[in-house]
C-alpha cells in the first residue's frame, strides 16, 4: 500500500512540475512512454519493452537533433524515462499483465 502512494506523489508532483514549468510536452513524452512500455511489455517481456520504449524515446530526440524540426532536451529522455518506471511499477502490482496500458493526458 505504501508504494501505491509513493507512486501516486510521485506522479501528482511529476505532473505539476511538468505543466508549470515546461509546459504540455514533458506530459505528452511521459504518457506515451507510459503507453508504449505497457504495449511492448505484453509482448517483448520486462526487459524489451523497456529497450523498445528507451529506443523509441531515444530516437525521437535524435531525430529532432538531426532534422532541426523540433528541440532535442534532457527533459524528454527523463520524461520518457519516468514514463517508463511508472507503467512499470503499475504492471508489476496487477495478478496479470494486460495487453494495453494508458495514461489520459488530457
Amino acid at each position: 500500500m505504501i508504494r501505491f502512494w509513493v507512486l501516486f506523489t510521485f506522479f501528482l508532483l511529476f505532473v505539476c512540475v511538468s505543466l508549470a514549468v515546461t509546459g504540455y510536452d514533458k506530459f505528452l513524452h511521459y504518457s506515451v512512454s507510459y503507453t508504449a512500455y505497457g504495449t511492448s511489455s505484453f509482448l517483448l517481456g520486462d526487459a524489451g519493452g523497456f529497450l523498445f520504449t528507451a529506443a523509441l524515446g531515444i530516437g525521437k530526440e535524435l531525430w529532432d537533433l538531426i532534422s532541426g524540426k523540433g528541440t532535442a532536451e534532457l527533459g524528454d529522455l527523463i520524461a520518457d524515462l519516468a514514463g517508463i518506471v511508472a507503467a512499470y511499477e503499475i504492471i508489476r502490482g496487477l495478478e496479470f499483465r494486460p495487453l494495453f496500458v494508458f495514461h489520459i493526458a488530457f
